[in-house]
């Protein structure tokens, strides 16, 4: 599989790598681990590495994607952040995502660095409240 996922209990949070194509059922099974993964652990955080991924799966299957991960209650009280692709098309394709997920409520941003998006979960992850997040970022 082109997918990692592993806990990272120094960041209090599921890690995700992605490399190569990835297709629309790998991206679901991609997506059960993680939040597996977050219900096993209590982590509610997520940084997903995606600098050597190269897309694969069609807007329409993502937006589908999207709202089917947005819908599950671990991750409507997590935080994402995602290392942007090294590819512009797969970069845009992952901007589609975040985007999808920011309309649907979710706090998720995209990163150049791992750096930046370790820096930003520890800044907007702290805390566990929801709703203190939501203060903190207006």
């Amino acid at each position: 599989m082109p997918f990692q996922v592993r806990p990272a209990p120094e960041l209090a949070a599921v890690e995700v790598r992605l490399w190569g194509q990835l297709a629309i059922e790998e991206l679901r099974r991609l997506a059960a681990e993680a939040i597996n993964l977050a219900e096993q652990t209590g982590f509610r955080r997520a940084l997903a590495d995606c600098f050597d991924y190269l897309g694969g799966a069609a807007l329409g299957e993502v937006f589908v994607l999207t709202e089917d991960v947005s819908a599950h209650a671990v991750v409507e009280r997590g935080i994402q952040a995602f290392i942007t692709p090294r590819h512009a098309q797969t970069a845009a394709e992952l901007e589609f995502y975040v985007n999808t997920a920011r309309a649907l409520g979710n706090r998720v941003q995209m990163f150049a660095t791992r750096q930046a998006a370790i820096e930003w979960l520890n800044d907007y992850g702290a805390a566990t409240d929801w709703s203190e997040q939501r203060r903190r970022s207006c």
